[in-house]
């Protein structure tokens, strides 16, 4: 790890900044603490690196979307093009923290660490986890190691791959698990420790040049299967060629036959439609979708149904169809 390092931290709130009226109580309002309060708070800091900060946003990630990740990404950019400056930290809301990762994963090209960080408790909180997260990140952030990884996620001292990432609790200090797949590495005190090779994802930097450009990013309609879906009012799918539906459909990718039918008049219109599933570690294969795969009605792979809504819609703003997208997650 070298001191010398020179990490900028950018803020833009969640619970890390987050003040509550009570140590023990579970309510708190997110994004009250600015970055240069969040670095004074972890003892140590500077010892780790040199430290640069600025908030871009001071918001809970609820209210975080495409626009603010890709105003978030045209900054990183533009640091990252320092010479000066050797990796970024983003502190980020958790709510939303897996797709700002996957967002940042798709349209960046950096070959400089990324690292995202959150907290499950507020900074008031009795045992707050943040200043611990933070100081794990920036730590991983300044290691030679972390070059040539993409982006990653940094929670309670495991490292992920920032494509991986996903949320499994909204209370856990571990909140965070890798699928598919497992942690890249993990942080013990000061040292940081990486037990496998650069893990960039298959579509890492794909979707750059939307990072700069004024192209609309769509947004994407989520469909989620329930027992008696059948019967409900599809009227509010979102309809167009630029329009996308992501469906979280039972197991592998199957739909009542009603809505099956809805569904393909639909994209017969022209929507973009992906196929995901609602189970936790989800594997949805053209073979085991209800709807037959083509290059406008698509299986998500391993992609949850948030995951699969960034990738459409980043593929819908690039042009591109949404089979040739998903077909190149492996």
């Amino acid at each position: 790890m070298s001191a010398q390092a020179h990490i900028r931290i950018i803020a833009t709130g969640g619970t890390i900044a987050g003040r509550g009226d009570s140590p023990t109580k579970a309510a708190y309002t997110s994004a009250q603490v600015s970055a240069d309060e969040l670095v004074l708070a972890v003892p140590g800091l500077d010892e780790v690196a040199e430290i640069s900060t600025e908030t871009l946003f001071s918001l809970d990630s609820k209210e975080m979307g495409f626009s603010h990740w890709r105003s978030l990404a045209a900054l990183i950019d533009q640091r990252l093009a320092n010479a000066n400056c050797d990796g970024v930290v983003v502190t980020h809301g958790t709510d939303t923290l897996e797709e700002a990762a996957w967002f940042l994963d798709l349209v960046g090209r950096w070959h400089k660490p990324v690292i995202l960080v959150g907290s499950m408790r507020a900074g008031t909180a009795l045992s707050a986890d943040g200043p611990s997260n933070l100081y794990q990140a920036v730590s991983v952030c300044a290691d030679p190691a972390a070059a040539g990884r993409g982006v990653m996620v940094v929670m309670a001292a495991d490292i992920l791959s920032g494509w991986r990432a996903v949320k499994i609790s909204g209370t856990a200090l571990n909140g965070f698990h890798a699928y598919p797949g497992g942690s890249i590495g993990y942080v013990s005190g000061d040292q940081v420790f990486f037990h496998q090779g650069p893990d960039p994802g298959p579509l890492a930097g794909r979707f750059a040049d939307l990072i700069h450009n004024e192209r609309p990013l769509p947004l994407v309609g989520t469909q989620f299967c329930t027992a008696g879906c059948a019967q409900l009012h599809n009227q509010w799918w979102p309809q167009g060629r630029d329009a996308g539906l992501v469906v979280a459909g039972f197991g592998g990718g199957t739909v009542p036959d009603t809505m099956a039918e809805a569904l393909r008049e639909r994209a017969d219109s022209g929507t973009s439609i992906v196929i995901s599933s609602r189970v936790p570690k989800v594997t949805v294969l053209p073979e085991t979708m209800t709807l037959v795969e083509n290059d406008w009605v698509v299986a998500s792979r391993y992609l949850n149904p948030q995951k699969a809504a960034v990738l459409l819609s980043l593929s819908l703003a690039a042009g591109c169809t949404p089979l040739s997208s998903f077909e190149a997650l492996h």
